[in-house]
């Protein structure tokens, strides 16, 4: 990865980031409301759901903190260094909410809803779910926009 040093500024297409050993590195993209006020683009995927084989909090959340990399316009504005474990108590129940409704055979009724941080999105495609005759779609585990935007507010960041 570049120096963080060097990254405000460039352009996110243009930079390297790689995986790092002590935390999640996610670029995140945001836009302005009406009112200047910053907010997520997006969620940001973390794993893709296996009904089947469900990766363990401890893997989903190897690393206590994510950088954050925000990026406007494909221009890197912001570098911060957010500590997840600050809400691992509440990312924790959502990952046991979503994991009970798939042992129990209740994965076609998840709804990203249901929790509040971690959420399992919803994709197009439909498969196999244990414990049921019920196909249920596909979903990958994410931080929610609603997790983001307060990431976003405890950060402080200021309106145009």
């Amino acid at each position: 990865m570049d120096s963080f040093e060097t990254l405000i500024g460039k352009n996110i297409n243009e930079v390297v980031l790689n995986e790092s050993d002590t935390f999640f590195v996610a670029p995140l993209e945001y836009f302005y409301k009406n009112c200047g006020k910053r907010y997520p683009a997006s969620k940001l995927k973390l794993a893709d759901l296996d009904y089947f084989d469900m990766i363990d909090f401890t893997e989903l959340f190897k690393f206590e903190a994510i950088l954050i990399i925000w990026y406007f316009e494909d221009v890197i504005t912001d570098l911060e260094l957010y500590y997840l474990s600050n809400d691992f108590d509440i990312l924790l129940m959502d990952y046991y909410y979503i994991k009970k409704s798939i042992d129990e055979g209740e994965a076609h009724k998840l709804r990203e809803g249901d929790t509040k941080y971690l959420g399992a999105s919803r994709l197009d495609e439909k498969v196999l779910q244990p414990n049921s005759d019920k196909l249920a779609n596909k979903r990958e585990l994410v931080l929610k926009k609603k997790y983001l935007q307060k990431i976003l507010n405890e950060l402080g960041f200021k309106y145009l």
